[in-house]
């Protein structure tokens, strides 16, 4: 359910970004897809966002199985899936309108991916709330570009291989989860925002957890705050 702060800060980008017209807020729509692997070994998941509830994690049986509610006709979602060789790239786009929605809004995309298939995430989030619990997802890398709104993102969970994270904070706050038992390493350029850290150590703009050195893997994050707030716990 959207917070009172995130339906002011959601109207705030939209009166920002649109225009004088408005747009028509009809009845609920709730559409789903399912998606199959195919012949790919690896995948890249690209979404795109304007506004809204974002939430992905596991648990498909094919490689997604998605759930989207809105009711501005307009946002209905783009879902495309190619395969080029042995590589899936799967793309998830709002659907464009020009305006400012009048009235009481709803635009929420609840994806589950298949956790035993390599993974590369991009995520591009223009307003709103989101929740990455990408725990069990056997994830290659993580892009975030995000604007206004609140995003947690779980990485808490076992790594066999190294991970890379970058993100643009935009004026939002991202709250990270991390683990203890796996070696991180965070740098914040830190620009306007503020930075909380919860049992990592500070070295300028460099925090560590006490695996970092010793681990097998790393998770490696690189964070633009830009005028933004972040948050770091381990779990």
């Amino acid at each position: 359910m959207h917070t009172q702060r995130t339906r002011t800060i959601i109207l705030i980008f939209l009166l920002i970004a649109g225009s004088v017209a408005c747009v028509e807020v009809g009845d609920m729509e709730v559409t789903t897809r399912t998606i199959e692997l195919g012949e790919a070994e690896t995948v890249v998941l690209e979404v795109r966002m304007g506004a809204g509830e974002l939430d992905i994690h596991g648990g498909a049986r094919e490689l997604m199985e998605a759930t989207f509610a809105y009711n501005v006709d307009k946002w209905k979602p783009r879902v495309k899936y190619d395969v080029l060789g042995q590589k899936g790239i799967l793309k998830i786009r709002q659907g464009k309108s020009h305006g400012v929605p009048m009235g009481s809004t709803k635009n929420k995309w609840d994806i589950s991916l298949r956790e035993d298939v390599p993974i590369g995430i991009k995520i591009d989030f223009g307003a709103g709330e989101g929740d990455l619990d990408l725990r069990e997802l056997k994830l290659e890398s993580l892009d975030i570009d995000m604007g206004v709104g609140d995003l947690g993102v779980d990485l808490s969970g076992e790594r066999q291989e190294d991970l890379r994270v970058d993100v643009d904070g935009g004026v939002g706050s991202v709250t990270f989860y991390l683990p203890e038992d796996i070696g991180v390493k965070v740098r914040v350029d830190k620009g306007i925002g503020s930075v909380n850290a919860s049992g990592l150590h500070k070295d300028g703009s460099e925090y560590t957890n006490e695996a970092y050195g010793t681990s097998k893997v790393t998770i490696k994050i690189s964070i633009d705050a830009g005028i933004g707030s972040i948050t770091l716990k381990t779990k």
